[in-house]
This record gives structure tokens, C-alpha cells and sequence, in this order.
């Protein structure tokens, strides 16, 4: 997490990009194992349902790598949080800035055995889901439909723990003026 005088950057953790991809590697190797010994089965067997189901899951293995290489390599900068609002680039809201007028309140959710979330509710969801498109904005609208806003925060990427993280965006909301219920 970097400091300036009016402005918090908390990046991307490189131990926890280093581990999710390193788990996406030996799950794809494990698919491909799979995929081998698929293939090798007898010719009287149906292999058409086992051969798209691992073909799948090394797709989405494979894809996991290449988004944990990515993010080893880039130098980025997970949330920014300054005298305006915030700016999301990890997960869903990738690329969304949030003004401090336009949020409503925040909530810590924690599931029952996963993920643990920090909601922001915002004035107009609907505006930052007609901004988003493809499998993010429907993404945005499960999220929106089980938590009545689209907007989340998820430290899985982060170099940060919720915690510290509410905090701050309490403490930025406070200053900056934002209708908020916490």
C-alpha cells in the first residue's frame, strides 16, 4: 500500500498472484493428464462427454494462468482511493471510478465459507450497468440481484486485508462528503 499526501494506492499482491497461479498450473496439468489418459481409452467407450468436459476445464485452467502471468508481470494497481472517489481495477469492476457523491453506503459481507466482500452501494446501479458489457455486466447483474448493488471489492488480488481496506474508504468517505450509512 502506497501513501501520498491525498491519494492511497493498494496494489496487486505478487505472493498471492505468485500461488493462484501456480494452483491454475497444476490443475492445467492435471487436465492434461487427464486428456491423455481420455484419449487412450478403449474405441468402443463414449468419450465425447469426458473429452468436452476436461476440454473445458483446461480451458479455463489454461486462461487462469495466463491472467496470473499477467498479473506477475504488470505493475498494477489494484485500488486508488483519493479526494474524488475510488478506482476499481481488480475483478468485475475492473476499470469502474466511483465518486464519493455517488455512493450511498458500504457493507463488509462475509459468506458462509467464501469470499469475503466489501459492498459499495451506489445512487444509480443501472448507469454502471449499461456501462458494462460481455460476461462483466452479467456478472455486475447477479451481483446486483444478490446484493442489491453491482459494485464489490474482493482482496483475493490485493496486497491488503477488507478491513484495512473499509477503513480507509470510512475514513475518505467521512471527509469527502459522501451520503453514507455504513
Amino acid at each position: 500500500m502506497r501513501v501520498d499526501k491525498d491519494e492511497i494506492v493498494i496494489g496487486i499482491s505478487k505472493i498471492k498472484s505468485f500461488v493462484m497461479t501456480f494452483i491454475a498450473f497444476g490443475l492445467f496439468s492435471i487436465s492434461v493428464w487427464a486428456m491423455t489418459k481420455i484419449l487412450g481409452m478403449p474405441a468402443g467407450f463414449d468419450k465425447t462427454f469426458l473429452l468436452t468436459g476436461i476440454s473445458f476445464l483446461t480451458t479455463v485452467f489454461g486462461l487462469a494462468i495466463v491472467s496470473g502471468i499477467r498479473k506477475l508481470l504488470l505493475n498494477n494497481q489494484g485500488l486508488i482511493i483519493n479526494d474524488k472517489g475510488i478506482n476499481i481495477n481488480v475483478g468485475p469492476n475492473r476499470g469502474q471510478f466511483i465518486e464519493w457523491v455517488k455512493i450511498k453506503g458500504i457493507k463488509f459481507h462475509n459468506q458462509v465459507q467464501g469470499n469475503m466482500y466489501l459492498l459499495i452501494f451506489v445512487e444509480n446501479p443501472t448507469e454502471i450497468l449499461r456501462e458494462a458489457k460481455g460476461l462483466n455486466r452479467f456478472l455486475l447483474k447477479m451481483n446486483n440481484v444478490s446484493h442489491k448493488t453491482p459494485v464489490s471489492i474482493t482482496s483475493t488480488w490485493l496486497n491488503s486485508n477488507l478491513m484495512e481496506i473499509m477503513e480507509i474508504i470510512k475514513e475518505k468517505m467521512n471527509k469527502n462528503g459522501a451520503q453514507h450509512t455504513i
